[in-house]
This record gives structure tokens, sequence and C-alpha cells, in this order.
């Protein structure tokens, strides 16, 4: 008899919830640790995540302290430990004779070892344990950080409550084991829903409670000392439950005729049966059972225990194969994964090569290994399929796949998944109706919706989408963007995209990716939606809705890897290298490239290429996307490059083929599909790439990113980056940015960095934003694609690096970040959005910002573009210095131009006239008057700061005299500039100190041409702005 499916072994890789209940992720000694103490932790590697389970690997702590200067649990103070290190003093230390077990010690206390200062509170320390390079990781359940409380020292009493099982239904009967720890000697008592069960006096009580009652029971620990009390609780949820004991396996191979014995329990008095699906085999009431069964005839016998107690009903399963899988080809024309049929049947596909024996466990057959659900084998060995009829299912089917009794996994192509871990965050207004977790389940299912009405398309697949080389494509991260990380919410805010001018969305990964908070990189199903922003028919509406617009949807798909959590890794798995096997058909066991992360996929493979077609023609056809940016694209290949970033850039004919593969696949499904890579590799690969087919589109890097900041930042630098001839193209397929999702925010650089010189700081938050404007003037208006990150076009100056508790750490990079949708209320800010908007209805509705850059001074402080299209000539001229300088040159040819921004006429008798730019100056000069049709953002916020310091300018028009009057609440420091329309400061016309109380104050505007500019007054406390004409 062969042992095929252990039940303390349901899942390679994932917590099992059934064998674990009553193990701790972390114990302390002592029970209740103090700050002035030495605390001892012992980590159990299969809790939690269990990302450490059976590594093979070092473990080191990655810590710090929770303190009363902490805003929030992300909070952490006095880290110790530095991420991807491999530092002996952080290393735990393996317990000899318990697997997964570690212990470490903070010595010689807890204050002392994270260098604390006396007079600061520390209430936690918080966890998260890793393997030396950090690319595995053990946290708690859902992927949160670790934390244990620590009290006061000095004698003060406190108490620790050790044994919630963790949020899982404990059975009926089973003892549960407590250890309730307290820091002085005192009365300890222990309470079953207020009813008393244990007392004791000491510092430590150690017993095990058995629930005699379905329900919920709240567990609560008090301890009296000197007149003082102090207590600690959890909840845990009391079910029925039936369990064989032996076999301790639940699929066994076996031999027809055998005599097996079967014994079981259901931990409290019940009435217990046994049927083998035909017959009782035993019946009697207890809490044991043991009888002996000969297997019948037949390839598959399943032995069902049902335990009854006071109506309520459990079950348990085992199963014995006397007989091999039948082999037979599946029907023709349907791809992997679930198909609905037309008369309501399912029909299941897995690929699977090598493998011998696929059952389908789901909530048609109570989860467990029957012959119904045994799938059949394809002549060739590689795919595994089963045809589930339509009676057998009632609503979705909800399933996952046990292989050769010992890998238990969800469908690789599932479309929607559930997951014990981490549904439970999301909320029922992003995500109404996600099914209960099923009792009697292991690990990630597979749902599959069976009955969701057609969706009812308001715009036609064929619309008008934009020309990819006018495209502008606003990046957005969902659960930055938006406070309830919703498509609901997205799809509101369209109005606002729409009004800057973007006409392309690209939504960082909303596939499948492990946790709720990330950046999405981390891919575990690549056909299904992840639900923490919202269902399907939402995704669709949003599409819908930007379709409506003329707005194209771009997804952000990441085919380089996957992460460990992925059936494609753990259906081929080497647990003691802890990666994926060699036999393993899709994912490499070592990267074939740089800068890998997860598990690299192996794009020559059949199958992977299979996989990327079905799944990415999922989104095209039933999500109508656009297109697709594909993610370190240059890992597309089976060269081995190692560590060698060069080599690995060079041109690559075996990736070429796989690409031209890939977009041609694409191209059949949607002749106009985007394809995008974030590439970088050799010019000559891109522009064989770019001028293939219908083109491929490529992101620029890092380059224009640094050349830009660096400009915008006041210091030298070369924008030529930002055009596609110059970097080796011969068509403008180069997708350029100043941010995205990887690179530094400009404004926090402006802010923090930035070039100064007299007066003129850019580290001031306005003149820092005024450079934007400047940077965006010589952006937007040359060839080609172009791309902004999400609130880039309000000046967002969070450092990527920023912590969600405040400061700036690199561990922080993919934290979430603060959601400032109050800077479309403030001037400065607004005037940035509508700079851009005005650039934009240039690019959107003219030709010549797409047509010939007939002059580029770009290198020098003095900035110039020239460009020439069917419809008129443009000249912008910029000065990206600190001081005053004078260009020459800007026009390429005499006569009028006119000043888009401020609405002037300058008649040019010499292209060579010498033009004086103050720092930051900019102009952009069209060959035609062309009205600012942008979309300006109203500034609601502006009102009532003009009503809070009762702001008004007098006489308004005026010649130059003015008089300002205002009112301060306390005395403030106060600046008042002269703006033009484009924001830019053009004169400082008060700064000093001023009393509370009203202020009149009498100033001239000297030296300023005709026309409409705006006076700000900041105190402080806010900046109020009126308009002013002067004649």
């Amino acid at each position: 008899m062969q042992i095929f499916f252990q039940r303390a072994q349901l899942l390679v890789g994932f917590l099992i919830l059934a064998s674990t209940l009553t193990a701790q992720l972390i114990t302390t000694v002592p029970a209740a640790p103090t700050d002035d103490q030495e605390v001892t932790l012992t980590f159990d590697a299969t809790q939690g995540t269990a990302g450490l389970e059976n590594c093979g690997c070092d473990i080191y702590l990655h810590t710090g302290v929770i303190t009363n200067n902490s805003t929030s649990l992300s909070d952490w103070k006095f880290v110790q430990t530095e991420w991807g290190v491999a530092n002996p003093d952080w290393q735990l230390t393996p317990v000899a004779g318990q697997p997964n077990t570690y212990t470490y010690t903070f010595t010689p206390s807890v204050r002392e070892y994270f260098s604390v200062p006396e007079g600061t509170e520390i209430q936690q320390i918080a966890f998260v344990f890793r393997n030396a390079d950090g690319s595995l990781e053990g946290k708690a359940t859902g992927g949160a950080d670790i934390y244990v409380d620590i009290s006061a020292g000095g004698g003060a009493l406190s108490l620790n409550l050790v044994g919630d099982p963790g949020g899982v239904a404990y059975p009926l009967g089973k003892p549960l084991p407590i250890t309730v720890g307290t820091t002085t000697e005192a009365t300890i008592e222990v309470y079953d829903n207020e009813t008393l069960i244990y007392s004791a006096v000491g510092t430590e009580l150690s017993e095990e409670i058995s629930l005699q009652t379905s329900g919920t029971h709240v567990i609560r620990a008090t301890a009296t000392a000197n007149g003082e009390e102090v207590s600690d609780e959890f909840t845990v949820e009391a079910r029925l439950e039936a369990l064989f004991t032996s076999p301790d396996q639940e699929v066994i191979e076996a031999t027809e005729g055998e005599l097996v014995s079967l014994s079981g329990t259901s931990y409290i008095s019940s009435d217990l049966t046994v049927s083998d699906g035909s017959q009782i085999v035993f019946s009697d009431a207890g809490t044991d059972f043991n009888t002996d069964v000969t297997l019948p005839a037949g390839a598959v016998t399943t032995y069902t225990l049902t335990s009854t107690l006071e109506g309520e009903t459990a079950t348990d399963y085992v199963t014995f194969i006397t007989g091999q899988p039948e082999v037979a080809d599946p029907p023709a024309g349907f791809r992997p994964g679930a198909n609905n049929m037309d008369n309501g049947d399912v029909l299941l596909q897995l690929r699977a090569p090598g493998k011998t024996d696929v059952f389908v466990l789901g909530n048609f057959n109570a989860w467990s290994p029957t012959a119904s659900g045994r799938m059949k084998k394809s002549v060739d060995g590689e795919t595994f399929w089963l045809l589930i009829p339509a009676a057998e299912i009632d609503g979705d089917l909800i399933y996952n796949y046990l292989i050769d009794g010992e890998i238990l996994q969800p469908d690789p192509y599932s479309t929607l998944v559930l997951d014990p871990n981490n549904d439970r965050f999301i909320s029922e207004e992003t995500f109404s109706g996600i099914p209960t977790y099923p009792a009697g389940a292991s690990g990630i299912l597979t749902w599959h919706r069976r009955s969701v009405a057609p969706f009812n398309w308001q715009t036609e697949p064929d619309y008008d989408r934009p020309d990819p080389k006018k495209m502008v494509v606003y990046e957005l991260l969902i659960r930055d963007f938006l406070e309830d990380h919703s498509y609901k919410s997205l799809t509101d805010t369209l109005d606002y995209l729409e009004r800057l001018g973007v006409n392309a969305i690209e939504l960082m990964p909303v596939t499948e990716f492990e946790n709720n908070n990330s950046w999405g990189y981390s891919v575990s199903f690549h056909m299904a939606l992840d639900k923490y922003y919202g269902n399907p028919e939402d995704f669709k509406t949003f599409v819908d809705a930007c379709h409506a617009r003329g707005m194209a949807v771009i997804m952000d798909v990441v085919y380089n890897h996957a992460f460990g959590q992925s059936p494609l890794a753990r259906m081929w798995w080497n647990d003691a290298a802890s990666r994926p096997a060699d036999d393993n058909p899709y994912l490499n066991p070592v990267a074939r490239h740089p800068f890998n992360v997860g598990f690299d996929m192996n794009h020559e493979h059949p199958l992977t290429k299979e996989y990327l077609k079905v799944t990415t023609r999922y989104w095209q056809e039933e999500f109508r996307v656009d297109g697709f940016r594909f993610d370190l694209s240059k890992g597309f290949t089976q060269v081995f490059s190692g560590d060698d970033v060069n080599m690995w850039n060079q041109y690559d004919a075996s990736r070429i083929a796989i690409i031209k593969d890939y977009a041609d696949h694409l191209w059949s499904v949607d002749d106009e599909c985007y394809v995008i890579m974030e590439h970088l590799a050799v010019s000559a690969e891109e522009n064989e790439l770019a001028n293939y087919g219908n083109g491929m589109y490529f992101w620029s890097g890092f380059t224009p990113h640094d050349d830009y900041t660096e400009a915008s930042m006041g210091y030298t630098s070369n924008l030529r980056n930002v055009l596609a001839g110059n970097r080796g193209f011969t068509v403008n397929n180069l997708v350029a940015y100043m941010e995205s999702h990887d690179e530094e925010r400009m404004q926090y650089k402006n802010e923090a960095f930035a070039n100064s010189a007299g007066d003129y700081n850019i580290q001031e938050e306005d003149t820092g934003l005024d450079r934007l404007k400047l940077a965006s003037a010589f952006f937007y208006t040359v060839p080609g694609p172009k791309m902004l990150w999400q609130f880039g076009e309000l000046g967002y100056d969070y450092s990527i690096n920023y912590c969600p508790g405040g400061g700036i750490n690199t561990n922080c990079r993919v934290d979430p970040k603060p959601i400032r949708w109050d800077y479309r209320n403030d001037f400065d800010r607004a005037e940035v959005y509508n700079v851009i908007s005005d650039l934009l209805y240039l690019r959107n509705n003219f030709d010549f910002f797409h047509g010939e850059v007939t002059k580029q001074q770009l290198a020098d402080f003095i900035k110039i573009f020239n460009l020439s299209g069917d419809d008129g000539e443009v000249a912008i001229v910029g000065n990206f210095g600190v001081s005053e300088l004078t260009a020459t040159g800007v026009f390429p040819t005499s006569g009028d131009w006119y000043d888009y921004f401020s609405g002037e006429t300058i008649s040019v008798s010499d292209p060579n006239l010498e033009i004086s730019l103050q720092p930051g100056e900019f102009h952009l000069y069209l060959d035609q008057p062309i009205e600012r049709m942008g979309g300006q953002l109203p500034t609601g916020l502006n009102d009532r700061q003009v009503a809070r310091l009762g702001l008004s300018v007098s006489p308004n028009p005026t010649e130059g005299a003015v008089q300002v009057e205002f009112q301060l609440e306390s005395s403030s420091n106060v600046n008042i500039d002269l703006l033009d329309v484009s924001g830019r400061v053009i004169q400082r016309m008060f700064s000093g100190r001023l009393g509370s109380g009203v202020q009149s104050l009498a100033m001239e505007a000297g030296q300023v041409t005709a026309g409409l500019y705006f006076l700000r007054v900041s105190d402080g406390a806010g900046t109020a702005v009126r308009p002013l004409v002067i004649r």
C-alpha cells in the first residue's frame, strides 16, 4: 500500500489550516516579555504565510520596535537590521529535532538590544523573517508584519495570552492549549464566554480548553495583583469536526480486495457513520471508532466519515486507488482551465506533463478525491481533463487539483481565486459577494463563475483609438491613487484625467498577485483579476467608460517571472533547493539573466508560449483592453547571461524571435493592440522590433527621467535622449517619461536637492513647481508617445522611498504612499496641471508637436526646440539655469510669433534676436494665434483662502500701483508674488514678517507688459491668489 496524500502535507508550500490549529507563529520566553528583560522568541515557519517553510535556508530576522512615537504599525523605530544582508548577528538558530522551528534572543534586554532611550515607551517588537537575500519571507497571515507586545519593566503588572488559533474554526472537544504569562506574581483567571474555567496564582498558567458548544467563544484571561487588574482575550469559532486518524493519509494506492483498517474521531461524543458510497460499513455513537473493510472492485473507492451532533454534521474522507486513470484525449477546441459548455457542463483541462494522476477537489464533491472527480489523461500524457455535469454543480464551481496525491494546487488558468489568508481584507464595498471560504478546502482555490450575465458594453470594440505615436499615457497604481482602491472610484476620476488631456491609462498589474498590499509585480495568476481592486464587471465598466472618451486602457503585465505562490512553480517544485524543479516546463530553476525577481519563465517552452497567448487573449477578448506593457521583456530569453548585464543587453536573435511571435499573436486577436516593452536592450534590437509588424513601443528607461530631473533642479543636463532618433530608432516608438512608478518624484528632488542662486531657490515649493512647468514645456511638445506618473501633474513631492509613518528608507519603496487629491485645491499645484493640460491640448489637436524637430539645442542651460508640422511651426525656449541668461537663435524665421501662454505677439525681424530670460522662464511661440483650451482645475480652496485672509487688491485694473489689504490671525512670515498666467513668479513684491491684524501694503508692479497676472499672498497657513489686470 503506497501513501499518496498525507493529511499533514495537503499542500506543498502553503499553510494547512487543519493540521496546525494549535501551533503559534511566535512564542516568547518569558510569556509576558518586558523591555528590561532578555527575551527569546521561537518562530514556527509553518505558520502565517509559511513563506519559509521547508526552505532549506538560513533564516534571518528584520526587526524594529513600535514605540509611543510611532504613527502606525508600519512606522518601525530603531531598526537594527538591513534587508538582504546575511549578517550572522541577525540569524535565527534552528531547534534540533524540530523542523521549521527557530529561536532568537534579544539580549541583554529588549531596550538595550534596540538602543531605545529611557523615556521612550516600547509597545511592540515588529518582525519579518527572511532568507539571506530577502527573496523569501515569513510573515503573519495575510502578509502582515509580525508583532509581539512588550510591557514596561520595573514591576508593572501586565499580561499576555497565547493560544489564539488564528481565526480558524476549531473542533468541538479538541483540547485547545493556552498559556497566560504575567510580569509579576498575580491571581490568574481564564474565562470561556464569562464562565470561569481556570484559576491559579503565579506568573504563568498553561492549560487546555475543551470547547463544548458550536459558535463563538471569547477566551479571556485576567491577572490581579495589589488591587490592579489587567486582561487579554481572543475569539475562536468552534464547530463539529470529523477526522480519519487511520489511515493518516487521504489518498492511498492499494489493491482491489485488500483488507484495510479504518479508525477516526469527532473529538466529542456524536453519531458516527462510515460509507463507501454504496453502503454503510460502520455506524455507532461515541467519540472514536475502528472498523476493518475489504476494498471493493473499481479504480477508486472513497470512504466517508460522518459525525452528527444536535443537527450539526461534519465529514471527512479517505480514498483508495486500485486502478489507473482512463486514457483519452479531451474534446478539441477548448483552452486550458475551466470551459463553460453550452449545456451548462464545465470542462476542466490541466497541462501537467510528467504527472501520473490528478483529482479535482471542489464544492461539487465535498473536497474529496472521488471516482467522479478523477481526471482522464490524454494519450500524450501532457493534459488531464474532466467534464463535470451541470447537474453536479450548484452555482459557481470552486475547485483545486490534487496532483499525484501530493500536490494540491488551484488552476494555473484561474480567472478568479479564493485566498483564505487575504480575502478577508477586501471590503464588501470593493467586491461584494466573494464566497465564504469553504469548509473542508485547503489553500488557494479557483473560483469559476458560471451564471454571470453578459456585460452590456456601451462602446464598440473598434472605437477610434489614439494613434500610438501620439499617446499620452497616465500610469497609475490604484492602491496609491484612490483611498478605496477600486475600479468604481477610478471610473469616477475619468473627468479629471480627460480634462488633463491624457488619452491612455496604464494600470500597474491588476492580475492576481501575492497578498493585497503590493505594486503587483509578485504575480501568481496571470489570467486572474486581483479582487483587491474590485470585480470583473467594475473593471469592464472602467474600460467601457474609457473607450467612450476615446481613452485606451493598457495593462502592465508580468511574464518575465512568476512568484512562489503560482501553480506554475508549485506543480514542479524542488523542496530541498526551494526553487522550481529541473522538470518544470514553465520556470527555470535558475534565472537566465540578471535582475530577476521571483522565478524566471522559460519562454522557449511550448507550454509557456501557450500560457502567455491564452492569458493575454483572455484580457483582450473578455475585457477589451487595448494593449499591454510587458514588464522586463528583456528577460524573455534562454540565453544565459548570469550576472553579466552587458551580455544580457546585447542583440539576442532568440529573444527577438520569441517577442515577434508573441506580438503576431496579439495582433491576430486585435490588429490595433498596443505592444509596449520595458526592454532596455541595445538600440539595434529595439529598433528592429519597433519596425516589425504593426510596430512595438519601448519604455525610455531612467535616462530621460534623470536628464529632465537634473534640468528641473537647475543643474547641467542634456535632454537629447527624449527623442527616439537620438537613441537609434528610425521610428518614433520611444515611450518617454519624466517620471514612472520606478523613478524618483521630480518635485521631491526639487525640494530636497535643487540648485539656488541669490533669492532664486528651486527648493522653495512654489519655485520647484514652476520648474515642473518649464520641464513640461520641453517634454510634451516633442514627437513620440509620452507617459506621466500619477499626480505628477500636481507636483507630487513624496519620495518613492517615503515610509507610511514618515521618513525615507529604501525598504519603504513599494509601501503605500499618501494620496493627495487635496493638491488640486492648491493654486500653484493646480497651475502645473493647467499648464500640462494646455500643452496636451496643442499636442492632441495639432500636428506640429508630431512633425519634424528642426532644431534641438538641449545641452546648455538655455534650451531651444524648433518643430515643424503640416499645420504650423513652433519655437520653444527656456532658461534651466538659476540666474538670468540670454537666448539667441530661438526663431526659425522672421515674422510674427505668438506666445501661447501669455497671448502676446512678438514681431521678429531677425531670427537671431536676443531674448533675456529670468531663471525658470520659458516661452512657447507659435506661428499662429491659438487660444489656451486645456482643461482648467477649479480651485475652491483658493476661494476659502481669499475669504480667510480677506484679501483685496485695488485698483484692478491698474497702471502698476496697487494697494494689497488682508488680515492675519497671528504674526506671520508673508510673501507676496506677482505671477504670469503660466504661474511663473515674475516679481517678488514683498517678503517679511508682519504682526497680527489688518495689513495694508502699497506696492508697484514695475516693468511688466500689459496683460493678465495673478497676485499671490502666502502667510504660512495657506496661499490666496487674486487676478490682476495691468494696463
